[in-house]
């Protein structure tokens, strides 16, 4: 085996490594966090009165996390496409990808701030960090995918379809919009707004984002790695099959 050869396997394993490591933190999270949603330690041998009342205790926590789980999925799921890319790396793209992981890593302990018993949706820097943390880890996908769209012709493969089936010129909008949503947080909580305005301008940015993929991309319509198309996708296969079946 000659050396060239033995260079082309030595970094196929070495980016392999680098997706399997990333999978494994998205596990790890994902597990950690369900960790934190429990019954009290002090009920033992409870009632069915008393267990039914630690259960109603913990759904804010359990309904976070659910919801917690979907974000993460679709982290995971948008890395996954990205690194379907990926043919070779460099200590700038480990570094970013660390940068990225690292932003996911304080989900367990956002989840846990915020969504304590003692927390219940209330206005509390409990609900800043954890929004303020998904900010961080939709800023720092984007930064990461942005790496990877500028130096794809050294580091992927298909590099003349990648940016436009990453839809690069959507995906860096979060560059801009997420310190600004950021900024109108922490104005709410230092001005005493109601945080509504705050979800209302995530909703929007959300329609706006809709919106102009329809318009820049009418043709990569059913091709996005999200949860949502993924249960659309499967919708519309149900009905195909009963529409032959008729």
């Amino acid at each position: 085996m000659n050396t060239e050869v033995e260079k082309e396997i030595k970094k196929e394993f070495e980016v392999e490594r680098l997706i399997f490591f990333s999978d494994a933190v998205f596990a790890i999270i994902i597990t950690i966090m369900i960790l934190d949603v429990k019954l009290p330690e002090a009920l033992v041998h409870p009632t069915e009165e008393e267990s039914k009342k630690a259960f109603i205790h913990i759904i804010p926590k359990l309904a976070a996390y659910v919801a917690s789980f979907f974000v993460i999925g679709s982290f995971w799921m948008r890395h996954l496409k990205v690194f379907s890319f990926l043919k070779d790396y460099n200590k700038q793209l480990l570094a970013l990808n660390l940068l990225f992981l690292f932003s996911l890593s304080l989900f367990p302990f956002a989840l846990s701030f915020a969504f304590s018993s003692s927390y219940i949706m209330q206005y509390t820097w409990g609900i800043y960090t954890y929004i303020g943390i998904v900010y961080m880890a939709f800023f720092t996908q984007g930064i990461l995918i942005g790496y990877l769209v500028r130096n794809r012709e050294a580091l992927c493969e298909r590099p003349d379809e990648m940016e436009n089936i990453l839809r690069w010129k959507i995906r860096r909008l979060s560059l801009y919009a997420v310190p600004v949503l950021f900024l109108l947080m922490i104005c709410a909580g230092y001005f005493h707004i109601s945080m509504y305005y705050v979800f209302g301008s995530m909703i929007a940015y959300g329609i706006l984002v809709g919106r102009l993929k329809k318009k820049l991309y009418p043709d990569h319509k059913n091709d996005d790695v999200t949860l949502i198309s993924f249960f659309r996708k499967v919708k519309v296969e149900k009905h195909r099959a009963k529409r032959v079946q008729q």
